[in-house]
């Protein structure tokens, strides 16, 4: 439960409760080993919501669920999945229907791109980018939409990236990505929302996650360049002069899962710290 503490003025009466409506609800997380995958996990946990963590890494999730159900006694089914194989996700969704009975979020964390000069970069680059986020994202949202239309109701957060909106020369391959989930994201937010389906993007700047810094890694690399040099590339176009913690992020995220982002559909909603420069 997120809590509102008020400024010691004359007529504050103490500490005021906003109420996100997320206990006990079921949320699905894919990329859920780390970065804001598993950021958003912590959160939804002290907000009293029922996890199912997905991701390639068993090892890393079986740790994160010890540490949450320790914590908070949260109820955390880990489900490991490779969403690049076509049956991950209905088989991740059959496995929470059969432990929880229901699915009322799903977060889409899933995904990463390898970055580098275009003329360099191999159709294989392309390719992964697209088959994990582009299509793992696509066969997570087909497979719980069934069981969300029944219900009446569901929340789907897709994190994407604001280089979708404001293509970044050395990381194409996902900014190309990101683009085409935006357009899923506005297409099927339109299609949903008669349902009771609600579905939302984030598109979050440069972040402190294991992603970015294996990105800035082999951007160095490629470059002959420090990392140091390369990440000040991107900080320097950030009015905020610094990365975004993963904490930043993840609380926009959970406030997308929940029912109090009211009135928004196929919404994304751009955390980079001023880097992108459109309007609207």
């Amino acid at each position: 439960m997120c809590r509102v503490t008020p400024h010691n003025g004359a007529h504050n009466t103490g500490v005021t409760t906003i109420d996100l409506r997320l206990k006990d609800k079921v949320a699905v997380i894919t990329g859920a080993s780390r970065g804001l995958g598993a950021a958003s996990a912590r959160l939804l946990a002290a907000e009293g919501a029922k996890l199912v963590l997905a991701s390639r890494n068993q090892a890393d999730l079986d740790k994160l669920a010890a540490e949450l159900h320790s914590q908070f006694g949260t109820p955390v089914l880990v489900v490991p999945l490779d969403l690049t194989q076509e049956s991950a996700a209905d088989d991740a969704v059959t496995k929470t229907l059969a432990t929880f009975g229901r699915i009322d979020v799903l977060i889409n964390s899933a995904g990463a791109s390898q970055g580098g000069l275009f003329w360099e970069l191999a159709d294989r680059v392309w390719q992964e980018s697209f088959d994990l986020k582009v299509m793992g994202t696509i066969r997570m949202m087909r497979a719980v939409m069934p069981t969300m239309i029944a219900q009446k109701h569901g929340r789907i957060v897709n994190i994407v990236g604001n280089t979708g909106l404001q293509p970044s020369p050395r990381l194409l391959p996902g900014s190309a990505a990101n683009a085409a989930l935006l357009a899923i994201t506005r297409g099927l937010g339109e299609e949903a929302a008669p349902h009771g389906v609600v579905v939302n993007a984030i598109n979050p700047g440069p972040t402190k996650t294991e992603r970015w810094t294996t990105l800035m890694n082999r951007l160095a690399q490629s470059s002959g360049r420090t990392i140091a040099d390369v990440e000040k590339d991107y900080t320097s176009q950030i009015p905020l002069g610094k990365l975004a913690e993963p904490d930043d992020i993840a609380g926009l995220i959970v406030f997308l899962a929940s029912d109090r982002a009211a009135n928004m559909i196929g919404t994304a909603i751009t955390a980079d710290g001023g880097w992108s420069k459109g309007i609207g």
